[in-house]
């Protein structure tokens, strides 16, 4: 076994991975006012293509067949992974907390468990069962701020609940990736998609007004370019292609762990008590939910 395809290799992969998706949700978060989340999206897939087609174009070129053959898988993944969940995310960062979306993007693991055995994976055991529904008893938490009268969803709970079954979707979608497309060409055909069904969706729901190009927004865009879109979903596919998606899903949960640490000083947010208890909660029922008993 080499080293590029060594299991050991593959935590530092979605440690570093999470890291950057942390600051994506920061940035997100701090750029709510200055750009709506589809134009915000749609820029992002389409410089990470110009740097892919730099990156990786004759491959890309020399694997169109396999390219052309996977048409479906490719739509897909960038429909689910590119093009809805991170529009769902901003739409998130736009009504609630940087902190609090990504506790709830903690629930990602407890959804490709459960959605797993539609790709052919055996079905959950007892203590996956139980480890799920504490998961999701911990969402309610979240989603509820602990309030059990009057129960409401702020909008952003809800934008962010649909983005965890994207990315559930995404991340099984990544398992039928075939040898012959390698990851890099995979993430660049993708985009592809992304960015057409990205393109009408930002040209209606954009702002009559003109989106500034700041400093701000130019610094931070190039953050979510680099450091949040090309590196990241490199190492994350890979990853997932190693190790699997049940065994990679867990690492979402350090999304909170650093977005805390960086959301803190640079946002000024703070953790509320009933945040506390619901990610407590999800992270309890992950630890259960993988048990090897059953």
């Amino acid at each position: 076994m080499t080293p590029l395809t060594s299991p050991t290799l593959a935590p530092l992969a979605l440690t570093f991975s999470a890291l950057c998706w942390a600051g994506n949700f920061v940035a997100g978060r701090a750029l709510r006012h200055d750009i709506d989340p589809a134009t915000l999206t749609l820029l992002r897939w389409s410089l990470t293509l110009l740097l892919l087609l730099g990156w990786c174009g004759p491959r890309l070129w020399r694997g169109r067949r396999a390219v052309v053959r996977e048409w479906r898988l490719l739509l897909a993944l960038g429909a689910t992974g590119l093009a809805a969940f991170h529009t769902l995310v901003y739409l998130s960062l736009a009504h609630t907390s940087a902190i609090n979306s990504m506790l709830m993007l903690s629930l990602a693991p407890a959804a490709i468990l459960l959605a797993a055995p539609l790709g052919g994976a055996a079905l959950p055991t007892r203590a996956q069962w139980a480890g799920c529904a504490v998961s999701l008893l911990g969402a309610g938490v979240l989603v509820t701020r602990g309030e059990l009268s009057g129960l409401h969803a702020a909008p952003g709970d809800l934008w962010m609940l649909l983005a965890v079954a994207c990315w559930a979707a995404y991340s099984l979608l990544l398992r039928r990736r075939p040898a012959d497309l390698p990851n890099d060409v995979a993430l660049a055909a993708s985009c592809v998609p992304a960015i057409v069904l990205l393109l009408p969706l930002a040209l209606l729901t954009a702002p009559q007004a003109a989106i500034v190009p700041t400093p701000k927004l130019l610094g931070l865009l190039a953050y979510i370019v680099v450091f949040a879109s090309l590196i990241p979903f490199l190492l994350w596919s890979w990853a997932v292609a190693v190790i699997g998606p049940a065994r990679a899903g867990p690492y979402v949960h350090l999304l909170p762990v650093f977005g805390t640490a960086l959301a803190v000083p640079l946002l000024g947010e703070s953790i509320a008590a009933s945040q506390a208890v619901g990610a407590a909660l999800v992270l309890a029922g992950l630890v259960l939910a993988h048990r090897t008993s059953s």
